[in-house]
């Protein structure tokens, strides 16, 4: 019986990295944990120009669409981000909306139950003045 020569073990060798690579390219990226939406670019923004209120309404829209589309899809929303909605709706004196932020973002993320206790805690003294 004939050992496999050089070129057959080249052969194979080719063969094989060609799929490899091939499964690779084809390959999907793995899902999200979350989604983000335009958050980023929305929040940048926001941030750099504070006191335009059709930015702070945009990234606000920003964030409720982010925390709806997460609850269609049976998902939580980001760390922090129903916290920062509930933010916006403390600042604009929406505060019993802000509560239910503040303490729905304590229940998703225990480890923000300090802070959010402390934020309910605020809102319900503005919304009792």
């Amino acid at each position: 019986m004939k050992k496999p020569g050089p070129i057959l073990t080249a052969t194979t060798l080719v063969i094989v990295l060609t799929l490899a690579i091939t499964g690779l390219a084809e390959a999907k990226d793995p899902p999200r944990l979350y989604y983000w939406s335009t958050y980023e670019q929305e929040m940048f923004l926001a941030y750099d120009l504070p006191d335009d209120e059709d930015r702070q309404m945009k990234l606000a829209a920003t964030l409720l669409r982010i925390i709806q589309k997460s609850d269609e899809a049976g998902r939580k929303p980001p760390p922090g981000l129903v916290a920062e909605y509930g933010y916006f709706l403390f600042q604009r004196g929406e505060y019993y909306s802000a509560i239910d932020h503040f303490s729905r973002e304590a229940t998703l993320w225990p480890e923000s139950k300090t802070l959010m206790e402390r934020m309910v805690r605020r809102a319900q003294a503005e919304a009792g003045r």
